[in-house]
């Protein structure tokens, strides 16, 4: 074999081997450039799946925001609307015992009962009563049998000092050291929790009670 030939064939095969060495490097750059984007790719979506997480979480945050904004306002409209109808009630209480007071038998009665219930808590024989004016000008003229009714091992003087109340009456001794108030006012005083449990009782029974009345 010639020196020229064999020159020639050493060319092809250093040629062949520099292409197959190229078409390597160019491979795994090719490789290496397709793991870079895809990793790029994967840390992008990875980015944006976290910032989308970031955004629903805080559209989350506020939409129960303005859920919890909306309940707590319904429910002072809620409370509100109660409170106004309980005082509306507790009105149309005053407007009842006005007119048991012009139901002479049955006021008389109410009355008697106020005072025997209230004598019970004095140790002392003799008392004194005050009620409003117009209770004052109707039991005067009775008083005597109106006490020997109902209180009869007690002396209890009416009082010409008026109180400014509806109705019922105020036992007082004679010191006016102890009083006993069974006026209409001092009564529904005295009962006012009782009187707003049992009214929004009876109004709301198929509702929870938001705040105690």
């Amino acid at each position: 074999m010639s020196t020229e030939t064999q020159l020639e064939q050493l060319e092809n095969a250093i040629r062949q081997r520099s292409q197959s060495l190229a078409d390597s490097h160019i491979k795994a750059a090719q490789q290496q450039r397709d793991k870079i984007l895809a990793d790029s790719n994967k840390r992008l979506r990875q980015r944006e799946e976290r910032e989308t997480e970031v955004i629903q979480m805080a559209a989350e945050q506020e939409y129960r925001r303005q859920v919890q904004a909306g309940e707590i306002k319904m429910q002072a409209v809620l409370d509100q609307l109660r409170w106004t109808l309980v005082q509306s009630v507790m009105n149309d209480l005053q407007t009842h015992l006005k007119q048991l007071c012009q139901q002479e038998t049955a006021y008389l009665d109410l009355l008697k009962q106020y005072l025997k219930s209230a004598v019970l808590l004095f140790e002392d024989t003799e008392l004194v009563v005050e009620v409003n004016a117009n209770d004052h000008a109707r039991l005067a003229p009775q008083w005597d049998n109106f006490v020997k009714d109902c209180v009869p091992d007690k002396q209890c003087t009416l009082s010409d000092n008026t109180q400014n109340v509806t109705g019922g009456l105020l036992v007082r001794n004679q010191a006016d050291r102890i009083r006993v108030d069974n006026t209409f006012e001092g009564l529904i005083a005295r009962l006012e929790n009782e009187l707003y449990q049992a009214i929004t009782a009876q109004l709301f029974a198929s509702a929870t009670p938001t705040r105690n009345l």
